[in-house]
C-alpha cells in the first residue's frame, strides 16, 4: 500500500482538526495583513494629503509582492517542503505588516507593503495544498473550504479593530496587530507535520513512516514503490508541465478563474470603505457599513463548505460567481442605505463562497510533484489581477462613477462562471492521485 493510500483510508480525527485549527489561525492573520490597508487608507490619504490614485498605488505594490510570493513559494514548496515554506511566509508577512506602523511616507509604506505581499502571496497556495494532502477524499474539499473561511474572520476582526482603534488611536495602531502572527511559526513547528505525499515523492519514506506512526495513521510496512520525483530541479520544467497536454485545459481554466475572482474581490473590497466614504458617509459610518458587509463573508464561506461535497466543485463555483456578478450590477445602481447593505452583502456572501471552492479545487487538479507550483502559479495570476484592480478601480470610480465601475465587476464574475461551467472537471469523491491521472 502506498503511503498516500493510508491517508485516504483514515477517518477524520483529532489530528485533522488540530491541523485545520492551526492553519486557520495563520490564514486569518494573513487576511488581516491583506485587508488592513483598505480600512486604514482613508485616514492615510487624509494625513499625508494624498490623492485617491496614490492610494491605489499603495494597494497595487502589495499585489506585486503577492505575485512574486505566489509564483516562487509554490515552486519552493515542491523543492524543500510545505512546512518550511509556510513558516518563512508567516515570518515575512507578520514582520513587515507590523512595521508599517512606523511608515513615514508613501515610499516607506510601499516598500514594506511590497515585502509583506511576498509572504502573503506565498502562504495561501502552499497552506491550502498542504492541508488538502492530508485529508481523505470524502472531506478534503470541506476542510479546505473551512480553512479559506477563516479569511472572513480575519477580515471581520480587522474591520472591527479599525472601527474601534482608528478614530481613537489613529491608523498606525491597527498595523501593530500583525506582530501577533509571529506566534504561528512556533505553532506550525509544533502541530503541523510535513506533507506525507511530499515526503513520498521525494523518497524520504522512513521520515514519512515516522510521521504516520506519530500521528496515529497506518504505518505498516509495504513493498509498493512510491511515486517518484525524478530529480526535478528546473523551475522552467515545472512551469512547462503545467501546460503539457494532460494539464493545459485545467491550467487555462484555473488562470482565467483566478484572474476574474481576484480582480473582482480586490477591486471591490480594497476600496469599499473609501467608496462609501466618497458616497457621503462619515468615516465611522463607512467603516461600520464595511464591517456589516464583510460579516456576510462568514456564512458565504460556510455555505460553500456545506455544498462542496454535495453538489461538487464545478456547479457550486459557477453558481456563486454568477450570483456575485448579479449582485455587483445591483450594487452599482444602489442609492439607498438598505440597498447598499443588501447588494454589498450579497457580493460578500457569494464572492467569498466562491473563493472557498477555488482554494479547495485548485491543488486537486495537479499531481503531487508539481502541486505547489500549479497552485502557486494559479494564485500568481490572481495577483496580476490584484495588481491591476486597485489602480483601475481608483481611475474608474473617480472618472466614471460607481455604476460603470461595478459593471466591470459584473462582467468579470460572469466570465469566470462561464469558463468554469464549460471547462472545469468535477473532482468530488476522487483521490488526488485519481484526479491527476
Amino acid at each position: 500500500m502506498a503511503l498516500h493510500d493510508r491517508l485516504e483510508r483514515a477517518t477524520v480525527c483529532r489530528f485533522h482538526y488540530v491541523f485545520l485549527g492551526t492553519a486557520a489561525l495563520a490564514w486569518a492573520f494573513n487576511a488581516i495583513s491583506v485587508m488592513i490597508l483598505s480600512f486604514a487608507l482613508p485616514s492615510i490619504l487624509n494625513e499625508w494629503g494624498l490623492p485617491i490614485q496614490t492610494g491605489g498605488l499603495l494597494a497595487t505594490v502589495y499585489y506585486v509582492g503577492m505575485f512574486l510570493g505566489a509564483s516562487t513559494f509554490g515552486v519552493l514548496a515542491d523543492q524543500i517542503g510545505r512546512k518550511p515554506t509556510v513558516q518563512l511566509a508567516v515570518a515575512i508577512y507578520a514582520t513587515t505588516t507590523g512595521l508599517c506602523s512606523l511608515a513615514w511616507d508613501p515610499v516607506s509604506m510601499g516598500v514594506l507593503r511590497f515585502l509583506g505581499g511576498t509572504g502573503t502571496g506565498g502562504i495561501m497556495p502552499v497552506l491550502s495544498t498542504w492541508l488538502s494532502e492530508y485529508m481523505p477524499k470524502s472531506d478534503r474539499g470541506k476542510f479546505v473550504a473551512v480553512l479559506e473561511s477563516s479569511w472572513s474572520f480575519g477580515a471581520l476582526l480587522v474591520s472591527a479593530l479599525s472601527w474601534f482603534l482608528i478614530p481613537a488611536y489613529g491608523w498606525r495602531s491597527t498595523f501593530l496587530v500583525s506582530f501577533f502572527a509571529l506566534l504561528f511559526i512556533f505553532l506550525i513547528q509544533r502541530f503541523l507535520p510535513e506533507s506525507i505525499r511530499f515526503l513520498e515523492v521525494k523518497q524520504r519514506r522512513d521520515e514519512a513512516l515516522s510521521l504516520l506512526r506519530r500521528h496515529g495513521f497506518d504505518a505498516s510496512s509495504s513493498s509498493q514503490e512510491p511515486e517518484r520525483m525524478d530529480s526535478i530541479d528546473s523551475r522552467g520544467f515545472l512551469l512547462a508541465e503545467l501546460w503539457s497536454h494532460p494539464l493545459r485545459r485545467r491550467t487555462l481554466m484555473l488562470w482565467v478563474l483566478w484572474f476574474c475572482i481576484a480582480y473582482s474581490y480586490h477591486g471591490i473590497f480594497v476600496w469599499l470603505p473609501t467608496i462609501l466614504y466618497a458616497e457621503g458617509f462619515a468615516l465611522v459610518r463607512a467603516l461600520w457599513y464595511s464591517m456589516l458587509i464583510t460579516s456576510l463573508q462568514i456564512p458565504g464561506y460556510l455555505s460553500a463548505a456545506f455544498l462542496i461535497e454535495r453538489t461538487g466543485r464545478k456547479y457550486t463555483l459557477a453558481l456563486y460567481m454568477a450570483v456575485a456578478g448579479l449582485a455587483s450590477y445591483f450594487f452599482g445602481n444602489a442609492r439607498t442605505e438598505w440597498s447598499i447593505l443588501l447588494w454589498g452583502g450579497c457580493i460578500s456572501f457569494f464572492n467569498l463562497g466562491a473563493w472557498a471552492v477555488t482554494y479547495a479545487y485548485t491543488p486537486e487538479l495537479y499531481p503531487t510533484r508539481i502541486r505547489g507550483t500549479g497552485a502557486g502559479w494559479a494564485g500568481a495570476i490572481g495577483r496580476v489581477a490584484g495588481i491591476l484592480a486597485p489602480s483601475l478601480t481608483a481611475v474608474t470610480v473617480s472618472s466614471l462613477g460607481m455604476f460603470q465601475t461595478f459593471m466591470v465587476f459584473f462582467v468579470t464574475h460572469f466570465v469566470a462562471a462561464v469558463v468554469v461551467a464549460v471547462f472545469a472537471v468535477e473532482t468530488k469523491g476522487r483521490t488526488l492521485e485519481e484526479i491527476s491521472k
